[in-house]
C-alpha cells in the first residue's frame, strides 16, 4: 500500500474516530498520547538552514548596514536561493526580519530545492517561525504583565497555524550571564537554536540543556544567520546545516518533523554526521531516534545505538542530564569514517535526556568580529576544540513530561462554551475552517493534517445529526485553505492544491460541487493551474448560483495579483490589480531598485440582485513596496502601508476601478467583506501602526454609502489594548452583519474568539466567547460560528491537538 493510500485511510480513520456520539453534547473528553510504536521510525535525512536573510530584512547586505540603509543591496532572494543550491542544501526557508514579503517576490522560485516559508519574527528576543501563512506580528507589552507575553501569544499564533517556532540566538534574548531570564519561561517552543554562527553556540547549548533539565521539550537546530554575500564561504547558507529526519520531501513532512525535534546540527563538508537511535523494547527495533519522547516503566532496560559517519579525527561525547555540567556519560573515538557503538541503558524514576556533540580541530564554530588585541587568543584556543556536530536529545520518561518555567502560565481560565466538535481527533491538527449555512443546514471545510499530508475534508451539520466527514481531494497529499459557498442544494468548495509537487512550488486553483446539498460530490475540476503560483482562493455565489472565485497568483518578473472569474459566465479570469501598477525588475547593482506591488489575500461576497464584490490588501502606495528602504534615502516603511481595495461588479456586467480605504500611516490587512440587509457593502480587516515589532494590531471595519461608491471612516469594532487579528464577516438571517476575530485581551493571556454584530449600521458591544485553550481562525455565516480550538491537548508542549468546533453565535 503507498504511502498517500495509507496516509488517507490513517487520517479518515481520526476524523472518523472524532465523529462518536459525545460531539453532539459538546467537546470531547482529553486522550492521552499514545507511546511509540515500536517500529523504526522511516525517512531520510533532508539538509538545510533555517536562519538566513536577504535583502528584504532592514538589516539585510553588508553595504546597507555599514550605510545606514542607505546603500545599494546585493543580496536578493535568488542570491540566497543559488548559494543554498550550491552548498548541497535540500530545503530552504528565507527568514527576513518581521516580514512575509520575501515571498511575494517572483524570484522566490526554485526547482533544485523545496522552498518553504519562514519569517525571523518578534522585535526581542528573536525567533524563526516556518511554515505561518503571514508575519507572526509581535505585539505590545501588557502593562503589568511578565516580559514573555506578547512571545506566548506568538508561539500560540505560529502553532494554530500549523507552523513551527523555533528560539533564535538564546543568548541574546533568554538567557542572561548564564541564568534564563523572564522570556525562558515561554512554553512550546519547538526548536532552539543551539549553534548560531554569528553567536555562541556553547552559551546557547548551555542554555538548551538549562530548559531541558527544567522539562522543556524541544530539539536544537543550527543558523547561518547569513546576512551578507561576503562571508558565504564561511557563514552563508548551510554554514552549519540542519539536516531533518523527515518522512518525505514535502513542507508538510518537513515540518511535521521539526515540531518532533528530529535534527541535527554540522558544519558544511566533511563533518561529523551522528545518529542516536533507542531501544526500549529488547528487540533490536530502535523506535526513538533522536528528539523523540520515549516512555517506558522504570527499571526497563535498553540501548542507545550511535551511528557517526565521517568522525575519524573528532572526539564524539555522549551526555546524560544534567549535561556538560556533569561532564560526558562516554567519549568515542572513531577510528574509521563509519562507526557504531551502543551503549546500554535503563529507564530511571525521573526523566533523562541523552544527546551527542562531537568536537576535534576545525575552523571556529562562531564569527569573533572582536579581533582587537586579545581577541585572537580565544579565536586561537577554540581551533583545536571546535564545535563539529551536534544532535538533538532523546528524551526518556515514565510518563510524558510538562515544563516546569521560573513563571508559570496562568490556569485555562475558559469555561463550557457550548461549542460541538466537527472535526478532528487527538494528536491531529485542524484548523482554517470555512462554513456557509443554508436551508438550515451547516456546510463545514476546513484543513486537517496527517503523516506528511494536509487534507481538505467536508462535513454537514442538518438540526441535530452529522453527515460522515469527506475528504474532498483523496489523491492529493497538499491540500489547504478551502472555502466554501452554498445556496439551496448546491455547494461549491474551492482549495489550492499542488499536486504536480512542491519543488518548483506550483499550487493550482481546484474546485469541487454538489448538487444535493453535500451528501455526494462532482469530480473536483482545475480552475487555474499555471507555470508559478496560484493561491488562497475565495469563492461566493450570484444569484444564480454561480461561482465567483478570486485568487492571487505569480509568474517569474511579475507581482502577486488577485485574479477572479464567474464559473460558467466567465470563460477566462480577469486580473483585478494591474491596471496602474508600476512593474521593474532590478537592476544589476541594487536588489532594491526591483519593484512588483503586491496584490493578496481577496475576500468576495455577493449580493441578492447578482452584483459582485471582491476585496484585497495591497502595497501599491508604499514608497518602497516589499521593502523597508531603498537606495540612497535609507530606511523606509516597515512594515509597508498595506491599503484594502475593494473592486465590484453589476449582474451582468464588468469589473470597476478598485476603491482604496485604510491609512498611509497604518499597515492595513487580511480583509473581510460582506453585504448587509441594506445591500451595503461591509469590510473589516487588522490594522497596525508602522512599527515593525511591539505594536497591536486592531479591527478595523468601514460601511459604504448605498451607491457603493465610498466608504466612511475606518473605526475599530472593539476598544483595546489587546491584540486583535484575522477578522471575518458573515450576513445574518435578520439582515444584520457578524464580525468575528481572534484576541489576545482573556486574563490568562490565551487567544479567544471575539464577535460583534453591525445592526442599523452600528456596531454592538463585542463578546469574548470564553472557551477553554487557545482558540483561533474563527468563521461566521447565518448566526453559526466555526473556530478552531486546542481545549483537548494534554499538554502545553509537543500536544498538536488542535480541532475544529462549531457554535451558534451568543
Amino acid at each position: 500500500m503507498n504511502r498517500t493510500i495509507r496516509g488517507l485511510l490513517l487520517g479518515l480513520g481520526l476524523v472518523l474516530a472524532s465523529c462518536s456520539r459525545s460531539d453532539l453534547e459538546g467537546a470531547a473528553a482529553p486522550q492521552p498520547q499514545p507511546p511509540l510504536p515500536p517500529t523504526a521510525p522511516e525517512g531520510s535525512w533532508l539538509a538545510g538552514d533555517l536562519h538566513v536573510h536577504d535583502d528584504h530584512s532592514s538589516d539585510g547586505s553588508l553595504l546597507r548596514q555599514l550605510g545606514d540603509d542607505k546603500g545599494p543591496g546585493n543580496v536578493s532572494v535568488a542570491d540566497q536561493i543559488g548559494q543554498a543550491v550550491l552548498t548541497g542544501l535540500d530545503f530552504l526557508p528565507l527568514t527576513d526580519h518581521r516580514t512575509y514579503d520575501q515571498h511575494y517576490d517572483p524570484l522566490w522560485e526554485s526547482g533544485d530545492l523545496l522552498l518553504i516559508p519562514g519569517e525571523e519574527a518578534n522585535g526581542s528576543p528573536h525567533a524563526t517561525v516556518h511554515g505561518a501563512t503571514d508575519t507572526i506580528v509581535q505585539g505590545a507589552q501588557p502593562e503589568g504583565q511578565p516580559e514573555f507575553v506578547p512571545l506566548q501569544w506568538s508561539i500560540w499564533d505560529a502553532h494554530s497555524q500549523g507552523a513551527v517556532w523555533i528560539t533564535a540566538h538564546p543568548d541574546d534574548g533568554e538567557f542572561d550571564d548564564g541564568q534564563p531570564n523572564a522570556r525562558a519561561s515561554a512554553q512550546g517552543v519547538d526548536l532552539v537554536e543551539a549553534w548560531n554562527r554569528a553567536s555562541s553556540p556553547d552559551v546557547e547549548i548551555d542554555y538548551a540543556e538549562n530548559r531541558w533539565n527544567a522539562g522543556f521539550r524541544f530539539g536544537i537546530n543550527g543558523a547561518s544567520d547569513d546576512h551578507f554575500r561576503e562571508l558565504w564561504i564561511y557563514a552563508g547558507p548551510g554554514r552549519p546545516t540542519t539536516s531533518v529526519f523527515s518522512a518525505d520531501r514535502s513542507e508538510r513532512a518537513l515540518l511535521q518533523a521539526l515540531w518532533s525535534g528530529r535534527t541535527r546540527i554540522s558544519d558544511a563538508g566533511l563533518s561529523p554526521q551522528l545518529t542516536l537511535e533507542a531501544d526500549l523494547q529488547g528487540d533490536e527495533v530502535y523506535e526513538a531516534i533522536a528528539g523523540d519522547e520515549a516512555i517506558a516503566p522504570a527499571g526497563r532496560k535498553g540501548k542507545l545505538r550511535i551511528t557517526v559517519r565521517n568522525g575519524l579525527g573528532a572526539r564524539v561525547m555522549l551526555y546524560q542530564s544534567p549535561g556538560r555540567s556533569a561532564g560526558p556519560l562516554q567519549t568515542f573515538q572513531p577510528a574509521s569514517l563509519n562507526q557504531t557503538y551502543t551503549v546500554d541503558i535503563e529507564v530511571g524514576a525521573e526523566p533523562t535526556w541523552y544527546r551527542l556533540e562531537a568536537r576535534g580541530i576545525g575552523l571556529p564554530s562562531a564569527i569573533n568580529t572582536g579581533l582587537l588585541p586579545g581577541g585572537l587568543i580565544p579565536l586561537l584556543t577554540e581551533i583545536p576544540d571546535t564545535l563539529l556536530s551536534a544532535i538533538s536529545p532523546i528524551f526518556i520518561s515514565t510518563a510524558p513530561v510538562s515544563a516546569q518555567p521560573e513563571i508559570p502560565l496562568p490556569a485555562d481560565a475558559g469555561g463550557d462554551d457550548g461549542a460541538l466538535l466537527a472535526l478532528g481527533a487527538a494528536g491531529q491538527f485542524g484548523g482554517f475552517p470555512d462554513l456557509a449555512v443554508s436551508q438550515g443546514k451547516t456546510h463545514l471545510v476546513a484543513e486537517l493534517h496527517e503523516a506528511a499530508a494536509t487534507r481538505v475534508v467536508y462535513r454537514r451539520r442538518s438540526g441535530n445529526a452529522w453527515s460522515a466527514p469527506v475528504s474532498l481531494a483523496p489523491d492529493s497529499a497538499s491540500a489547504r485553505f478551502p472555502r466554501v459557498a452554498a445556496r439551496g442544494n448546491d455547494v461549491w468548495v474551492v482549495w489550492q492544491d499542488e499536486m504536480a509537487g512542491q519543488q518548483p512550488r506550483r499550487p493550482a486553483i481546484r474546485l469541487r460541487h454538489s448538487t444535493d446539498g453535500g451528501s455526494s460530490w462532482q469530480p473536483a475540476q482545475t480552475l487555474r493551474a499555471i507555470d508559478g503560483r496560484a493561491e488562497r482562493p475565495d469563492l461566493a455565489l450570484d444569484a444564480q448560483g454561480h461561482p465567483l472565485v478570486a485568487w492571487q497568483e505569480i509568474r517569474a518578473q511579475q507581482p502577486f495579483d488577485i485574479w477572479a472569474q464567474l464559473v460558467g459566465v466567465d470563460t477566462e479570469p480577469r486580473n483585478l490589480t494591474r491596471e496602474g501598477k508600476t512593474v521593474r525588475a532590478a537592476l544589476l547593482i541594487d536588489s532594491r531598485s526591483a519593484l512588483y506591488p503586491a496584490s493578496v489575500r481577496p475576500r468576495v461576497a455577493a449580493r441578492g440582485d447578482g452584483l459582485l464584490a471582491v476585496s484585497w490588501q495591497d502595497n501599491r502606495t508604499d514608497p518602497d513596496p516589499l521593502w523597508t528602504g531603498q537606495t540612497g534615502s535609507g530606511e523606509g516603511t516597515d512594515p509597508d502601508n498595506w491599503q484594502i481595495q475593494v473592486a465590484t461588479r453589476p449582474a451582468g456586467g464588468d469589473w470597476g476601478a478598485a476603491l482604496s480605504v485604510g491609512s498611509d500611516e497604518r499597515a492595513d490587512r487580511h480583509p473581510a467583506i460582506a453585504f448587509n440587509g441594506d445591500g451595503r457593502l461591509v469590510l473589516a480587516w487588522d490594522s497596525k501602526e508602522l512599527h515593525s515589532s511591539g505594536a497591536n494590531t486592531e479591527v478595523l471595519a468601514v460601511v459604504s454609502d448605498a451607491a457603493l461608491g465610498a466608504f466612511g471612516e475606518p473605526a475599530p469594532i472593539a476598544a483595546g489594548p489587546a491584540m486583535s487579528q484575522y477578522p471575518e464577516l458573515g450576513a445574518a438571517p435578520d439582515g444584520s452583519v457578524r464580525a468575528a476575530w481572534y484576541d489576545s485581551r482573556a486574563a490568562d493571556w490565551r487567544w479567544r474568539v471575539m464577535t460583534a454584530r453591525l445592526v442599523s449600521g452600528v456596531w454592538g458591544e463585542a463578546k469574548l466567547i470564553n472557551s477553554r485553550g487557545v482558540n483561533t481562525w474563527p468563521a461566521t455565516d447565518g448566526g453559526a460560528i466555526a473556530f478552531a480550538s486546542t481545549r483537548n491537548a494534554a499538554r502545553l508542549q509537543r500536544d498538536r491537538t488542535q480541532q475544529v468546533y462549531l457554535l451558534q453565535a451568543p
